[in-house]
């Protein structure tokens, strides 16, 4: 854990200059998908602009729309106002926002064997708020995806939620 540790902390002030932009939402985003063993198009990065929630990663979501805090099915928006990290391991089960994930998203990670764009369900979710010294200034979600719980991998862990929480809190100084 060490490892993965500084290279946030590193990544984190690498970026800190020129604060999210694009290149750096991909910087960060890879690093968090390579840390946690997801893939790239299961990673999402909102920064926080006026009471809403805006995709920086991955990019092309940022023009299908904005979160509102006040909506009451969305997970990001949910964890932006009560500042709690949470896991949800059987996400599709649950009430969500689903307009997100008809938008097909490319990725890099996932080799040869993409799966049927329809299989693409996020199953389990970790959402954690990215915090500055006194307000919420963005949410970092991870997922797995897949067309059943069982074939989008392993649980997340409270293990995993506490190394997400400290990610985000390293990667803070990035949101600014």
């Amino acid at each position: 854990m060490a490892s993965s540790t500084i290279s946030f902390d590193q990544l984190a002030e690498q970026c800190q200059g020129e604060g999210l932009n694009p290149a750096n939402a991909i910087r960060i985003a890879a690093e968090l998908a390579r840390s946690f063993g997801v893939h790239d198009d299961e990673v999402a990065i909102f920064q926080l602009e006026s009471n809403q929630l805006k995709f920086i990663y991955p990019a092309k979501l940022a023009n299908v729309g904005m979160i509102p805090l006040s909506h009451s099915s969305s997970v990001a928006a949910r964890t932006a106002n009560t500042r709690r990290a949470e896991i949800i391991n059987n996400f599709a089960q649950q009430r969500h926002a689903s307009v997100f994930e008809a938008v097909p998203i490319d990725s890099k990670t996932r080799g040869e064997h993409k799966p049927e764009r329809s299989a693409m369900v996020i199953q389990k979710m970790m959402s954690v708020p990215v915090v500055g010294s006194t307000e919420v200034l963005g949410v970092i979600q991870l997922s797995r995806k897949g067309a059943s719980q069982k074939s989008s991998g392993a649980d997340f862990y409270p293990a995993d939620l506490q190394k997400l929480v400290s990610a985000a809190a390293m990667l803070a100084k990035c949101f600014k």
